[in-house]
């Protein structure tokens, strides 16, 4: 008998061209961490919040993504942060509407990753206005005069409560008739 494990099951029909979606990739010297001289950050952020991915705006500075990344980082720490707090609400708002104007499961599917993924990017990078509240402030004041009057007159209505309970006598348990039913 012929193992059919590695046959396909459209034996015959030819295979098309393979399209991947590739980005281009940076003319690197063997992968340098070297940024160009006199490389503007602000002008990088700009770009950064034009541009769809940081391999694309790495690619037309001729460097890796991970260096320009690394070099904005230390370079212009606040103001990165704030573009990546920028980048991550726009990824919020299209992960919002595209829950809003979804045509079939696949993209609403993923409209609703979108939608996470800007929310928890902006849990951590933005906490103070994004994150989750686990702090409660409780005000306690002194009580005032008519408080404590009601106060104390509960008080004196649960102790007559509870001596009545005390005295009252056990109630007789009645038989139950089951032909009422």
């Amino acid at each position: 008998m012929k193992d059919l494990t590695h046959t396909r099951i459209d034996e015959g029909i030819k295979r098309g061209p393979r399209h991947k979606h590739t980005t281009p990739k940076p003319k690197v010297d063997n992968g340098s961490w070297s940024i160009p001289e006199g490389l503007d950050p602000k002008q990088v952020l700009e770009r950064y919040l034009t541009e769809s991915t940081t391999s694309q705006v790495a690619a037309e500075y001729g460097v890796t993504r991970k260096a320009l990344t690394r070099w904005l980082r230390e370079t212009v720490p606040d103001d990165w942060k704030k573009v990546q707090v920028v980048r991550a609400l726009c990824r919020k708002e299209d992960g919002d509407e595209g829950i809003e104007f979804a045509s079939d499961a696949l993209s609403l599917a993923r409209a609703r990753e979108q939608l996470r993924s800007g929310q928890w990017d902006l849990e951590r990078l933005d906490s103070e206005t994004f994150g989750q509240r686990t702090h409660i402030d409780v005000e306690t004041q002194p009580l005032n005069k008519v408080d404590a009057e009601l106060l104390g007159s509960a008080q004196e209505l649960l102790r007559l409560f509870k001596a009545r309970i005390a005295e009252a006598k056990q109630l007789p348990v009645l038989p139950v008739d089951k032909s009422e039913k």
